[in-house]
Order: structure tokens, then C-alpha cells, then sequence
């Protein structure tokens, strides 16, 4: 083996140990041997670019070493070394442009005039993890403090924001009597593998915890169920990251999913009644 091959080999093991180092900082965190904010933003994002800046280096030169002259061996392996830390960086870029293409925020609601609120046993349970759990629980919509410089929130409200970010995004009225819409939405959330689902039918809420596949990260999720002006019941959802400052829109995205399985467990029991 010439020296080039073996430096092209050197470079796609270190490219091939960046990505075990990124997949045991996610899966630590999911295996709770680290929370899972430190998985994500020390572990992971705060040695990204020195990494990725290095392998891509290394890779680079590899590949030059190698296709430069002949014996042309090990440019295949200096070629992969280089990609994966490109593949890496696209992500990155992608991730970037979504942060970028929705609010910066982690607590979104269907009714920001009047949001569902967490019960207290739930906020004990969250405060009681401590740093693992960052963001404020019970502050109104919009206690944006820590984050005014950001100019995208400095000035605005979490109604403001969650208009302009998400104007579908509405409480859902349907037929169905309180009730009966409260056990579409236990139903619903069991269905989605939310964890803890427990349902208060004197409050008309049921409240559950997602747990997002990346690093495990928490989200809490509040569903209240009131009776409608002209019969039937309304439907609003609360879904809250415990860690994190924007939530990448994936808590809309969830409220829209729920409401959405809400909606079929309802039509499943009339056309089972029909």
C-alpha cells in the first residue's frame, strides 16, 4: 500500500469517527447518560464545524494526493472522506434554513388569547428536572426576555408570532360532545405514542409528552376540550419544548398532526354509530 492510500485511509476513519462521535452524543443522550441539551449543543453542534472543517480538509488533500499521480490507489476512500463531511454540511445547511423559514419559538398554541394551561402536576414534574428543562412553563405566551437580541422576537408576542408563522393553525370546533371529543383525543394521542397521557374530565384536558427522536428531546403537550356557543365542543392544543429556544416548527406540526387524528377517531365513531 502506497503512502497516499494510506493517508486516504487515515482521513475516511477520521471521517468515519466524526460521525460515531455525532451518533454517541445523540444516542447518550436518548440512553439519558447526558441531558439531552448537552447531547445536542455541546456534544454536538459546538465541535461540529472545527470536525467537519478538519475531515473535509483532510479528505480534500487525500484526494488530491492520491488522483495527483499514478499508482492512482485509494482515491475511492479519500473521495467518501470527503463526502461525508459535505453530506454533513448540507444538513447542517438545511437544518439552518428551516430554523430560518419558521418562528423562533418553542411554545405554540391553537388560541394564544386564551391558552390551555398545564396542570400543576405537570409542572412539577418538569421543574423537578431542573436544567434539563429550560424554557418557562407558565409565563404567558411571549416572555421573550432572554431573547432580545434576537431581533426577529425583541418586539413581538407569541400571538404575533404564531400568526404570521402559522395562520392555519386555529382551535377546531367539531360536533362531537365533550365527552366524546375528550376520549377522540386521549385516543388520538395514544395512538401517536405520547408518554404519561392522562386525562382530566373535570377540567376537560388531557395532557401527554412527545418525545422527539433526536436526542430525546421533551415536548409537553396540553389538549382542552370545552363545550361550543352552538352546541358540540372546541378543540384547543398547547405544545411546549422543555428545552431549546426555537423548535424548528416542529410543534406545529404537531398540534396540526393531533387535530388531525382527532378528527378521524371522531368520524371512525359516527360511521361505527351510523
Amino acid at each position: 500500500m502506497t503512502k497516499r492510500a494510506r493517508f486516504a485511509r487515515i482521513a475516511l476513519a477520521l471521517s468515519i469517527a466524526m460521525i460515531l462521535w455525532f451518533a454517541i452524543a445523540m444516542f447518550g443522550a436518548k440512553l439519558g447518560l447526558w441531558s439531552p441539551i448537552t447531547g445536542f449543543a455541546t456534544l454536538t453542534m459546538t465541535p461540529a464545524l472545527p470536525m467537519l472543517g478538519l475531515t473535509a480538509l483532510l479528505g480534500a488533500a487525500a484526494l488530491v494526493a492520491t488522483l495527483f499521480r499514478a499508482p492512482r490507489t485509494g482515491w475511492v476512500a479519500a473521495l467518501v472522506a470527503l463526502a461525508i463531511p459535505a453530506a454533513v454540511f448540507a444538513g447542517l445547511g438545511q437544518l439552518r434554513s428551516t430554523a430560518g423559514s419558521v418562528p423562533f419559538i418553542y411554545d405554540v398554541t391553537t388560541n394564544p388569547a386564551d391558552a390551555p394551561m398545564f396542570s400543576a402536576a405537570l409542572v412539577e414534574e418538569r421543574e423537578a428536572e431542573g436544567a434539563n428543562a429550560l424554557n418557562p412553563f407558565d409565563a404567558p405566551l411571549g416572555q421573550f426576555d432572554k431573547w432580545k437580541g434576537n431581533a426577529e422576537v425583541a418586539d413581538k408576542t407569541g400571538a404575533q408570532l404564531i400568526a404570521e408563522g402559522y395562520p392555519d393553525l386555529a382551535p377546531l370546533a367539531v360536533a362531537a360532545e365533550p365527552a366524546a371529543a375528550l376520549q377522540a383525543v386521549e385516543a388520538a394521542m395514544t395512538a401517536r405514542g405520547f408518554d404519561d397521557v392522562t386525562v382530566d374530565e373535570a377540567a376537560g384536558q388531557v395532557e401527554g409528552t412527545a418525545e422527539v427522536f433526536w436526542y430525546s428531546f421533551l415536548d409537553d403537550v396540553v389538549v382542552r376540550v370545552r363545550a361550543g356557543e352552538q352546541g358540540g365542543s372546541v378543540i384547543d392544543v398547547r405544545s411546549t419544548s422543555r428545552v431549546g429556544t426555537s423548535d424548528l416548527g416542529v410543534n406545529a406540526q404537531r398540534i396540526a398532526d393531533l387535530l388531525q387524528g382527532v378528527k378521524e377517531r371522531l368520524a371512525e365513531g359516527e360511521a361505527e354509530a351510523g
